[in-house]
């Protein structure tokens, strides 16, 4: 069975290799993007359950998960944004664009987790478990 995908979106590299890292330490396939210009392109392509996007990048990450969301192919995608700043009036402005998470960094130990959660990651094992035991 194929791991579901996360596409991460962040200008800083070493931000987009911890998290990649991490991903398949859960278990996630990942694809990334370091300057946001393609991401909309790698959505389509790549179909991933779950996108973490950076707020600040060249594109602003607010029009890229407008961009996402009103995209046919890409609005089914779970959207995560990452910011620097805890900003109530941003974070409500994410929310109303469609993301599904607001994360501010630095995110802790369980982000990464909860980010293959969101993938069904572990309900797909879960179902894989109960198929084995039928």
């Amino acid at each position: 069975m194929l791991s579901p995908i996360v596409l991460i979106s962040d200008d800083e590299p070493l931000v987009v290799s911890a998290l990649a890292r991490e991903a398949r330490r859960t278990g996630l396939a990942s694809v990334a993007d370091t300057t946001s210009r393609h991401v909309l392109e790698l959505a389509r392509q790549h179909r991933p359950a779950v996108i973490i996007l950076d707020i600040h990048q060249h594109e602003d990450g607010r029009d890229l998960l407008a961009r996402l969301k009103q995209d046919p192919e890409t609005r089914a995608c779970k959207v995560i944004i990452l910011s620097g700043v805890e900003d109530q009036f941003t974070r409500h402005v994410c929310f109303e664009l469609g993301a599904d998470a607001y994360e501010v960094k630095p995110f802790d130990h369980t982000f990464m987790m909860r980010v293959a959660r969101m993938a069904g990651l572990f309900a797909l094992s879960a179902q894989g478990a109960e198929a084995s035991r039928a």
